[in-house]
């Protein structure tokens, strides 16, 4: 399904790390992972979204590049800038912290 994934669904863990430190106040940890995924997450506002999503995925080991008709799967020099945003991603990807067992604060 073309349209029903993004890009955090490459970057599950970092997606909710970033959530649950901002929820429990540990914004300088959220920020710091949020800056290394701004790059990626720009990938997502191209006119070419689907396929740069489809193509983190299949970078992280997670799907295909499958994408339905009139889509087409990148090729040229818009496939290679793309996967050097992501190969440059995952060469730093961050070092989590414990981010699944801290507490949530409530509003």
């Amino acid at each position: 399904m073309d349209g029903l994934r993004d890009l955090v669904d490459a970057f599950p863990q970092e997606t909710v790390a970033i959530y649950r430190l901002a929820k429990a106040g540990r914004t300088d940890e959220a920020i710091a992972i949020y800056r290394w995924f701004l790059p990626i997450l720009e990938l997502d506002i191209n006119p070419q979204l689907v396929q740069n999503i489809k193509l983190a995925e299949v970078m992280t080991g997670i799907g295909t590049e499958h994408v339905r008709k009139p889509r087409k799967k990148l090729v040229g020099e818009e496939r290679q800038r793309v996967i050097r945003i992501l190969e440059e991603g995952l060469a730093n990807r961050p070092t989590l912290p414990d981010y699944l067992n801290i507490e949530l604060a409530t509003v």
